[in-house]
């Protein structure tokens, strides 16, 4: 069996093959990748942590989100192990593998086999991920497979009703759906209300990971991707339309877009310095987001001004 080491989960992330938001390198382990707790359920109990620490009774089931959105491209498969830290507190837990092309936060489940109450600190690692590569490109993936978990936000127990069996989910514009975003994107109507106003004459930066990952996919960066002011990288307008918006008005790439459309409508008041929602977007009133939305706006705003600046400075080297 082979697996993918520390450094070739770095090369994987730069390519675009695989995505995991938020990254912390200090998670990495020689051979894989510790996920941390975002959720807690207790399904017996009706109880859910999202904040603190969570208390699992003795002999009782319970359910973990990951921290991490997890996303594998076709060329590769996950495999899921407990901590031992956790094994040697009197938890067991059976997770099987993550498939090629899912997306999304995963779902651990697990029972408190010891006979006291189990603290579970929201936060904490849990469970190891494994990347294995295929030893060929998946024809076809998760989502088109089954895809009843894919783009999965918190503690999913069952699949979401109405979740499509089959064929990759539709999009509407840049924002996110309750029930149909990028793991890590915020939660607005566009898709219900049939908006593409924030995709008509577009200025969305990208980030090197956005060109990465759509370039793995088979789209031409010279064609999705224009430089704009100030040696920015944005999304590129075909007769002031985003060039991946469908003549159905639909985005091409909704799985897939970049992490500013994810996040989209939340922006960076310059005056503030609050993160808010964009007074320009006509969905603004039905948007919802969290604190870990805002970090991951912040994060992704100081990574594209690192990435613009060492554009700006390999031109002035070069010429």
């Amino acid at each position: 069996m082979t697996v993918l080491s520390d450094r070739d989960i770095r090369a994987a992330l730069e390519r675009g093959e695989m995505d995991l938001e938020p990254f912390d390198e200090r998670r990495l382990t020689p051979n894989g990748y510790d996920l941390g707790i975002a959720q807690v359920a207790v399904p017996d109990r009706g109880t859910a942590v999202a904040e603190g620490t969570a208390r699992v009774p003795p002999g009782a089931r319970f359910a973990v989100s990951t921290q991490e959105r997890v996303r594998l491209g076709p060329g590769l498969a996950g495999q899921l192990w407990l901590r031992t830290t956790w094994a040697r507190r009197g938890v067991l837990a059976s997770f099987g593998r993550v498939d090629a092309g899912f997306d999304g936060q995963l779902t651990l489940a697990a029972l408190n086999a010891s006979a006291g109450e189990l603290e579970v600190p929201i936060g904490q690692t849990f469970a190891q991920l494994v990347i294995e590569p295929l030893t060929s490109a998946a024809a076809v993936t998760y989502e088109g497979r089954s895809g009843h978990y894919q783009h999965q936000r918190g503690v999913t127990l069952a699949p979401a009703s109405g979740a499509p069996k089959g064929g990759r989910r539709e999009g509407g514009g840049g924002g996110g759906s309750a029930r149909s975003s990028r793991g890590g994107g915020v939660a607005a109507p566009c898709l219900e209300r049939g908006c593409h106003a924030c995709c008509e004459r577009t200025e969305m930066p990208l980030s090197e990971r956005d060109v990465a990952r759509l370039r793995a996919l088979g789209h031409d960066p010279g064609a999705f991707s224009a430089r704009g002011d100030g040696d920015r990288v944005t999304l590129a307008n075909v007769d002031g339309r985003c060039h991946f918006l469908g003549e159905d008005d639909r985005c091409r790439v909704y799985g897939d877009r970049p992490e500013g459309c994810a996040l989209y409508p939340l922006i960076l008041d310059e005056e503030t310095g609050d993160v808010v929602v964009d007074p320009l977007c006509p969905q603004g009133d039905g948007v919802t987001s969290s604190r870990r939305d805002a970090d991951a706006l912040r994060t992704l705003l100081v990574r594209l001004e690192r990435e613009r600046l060492a554009r700006s400075r390999g031109m002035r080297g070069g010429g």
